[in-house]
């Protein structure tokens, strides 16, 4: 049997690299700030494509590269 794996995202990981914060982030994504808070720390237990979509775009970054799994 295989174990469980974890779907995280890569959000935190792109707005350290970045040097910004939920709030602007928010601002680019065109987003609440509370969504970007809760994705950002992984969470949020449902997808709602149309954030992820804009939050990507806002970074400029494809959606693929999002999501990754973590072994649990």
């Amino acid at each position: 049997m295989s174990s469980a794996v974890a779907i995280k995202n890569r959000l935190q990981q792109w707005i350290d690299a970045a040097g910004l914060n939920y709030s602007r982030v928010a601002d680019m994504a065109e987003v609440n700030v509370q969504t970007v808070r809760r994705i950002a720390k992984n969470r949020s237990d449902r997808v709602d494509l149309p954030v992820i979509q804009k939050i990507c775009e806002a970074f400029e970054k494809p959606v693929s590269e999002f999501f990754y799994g973590e072994d649990e």
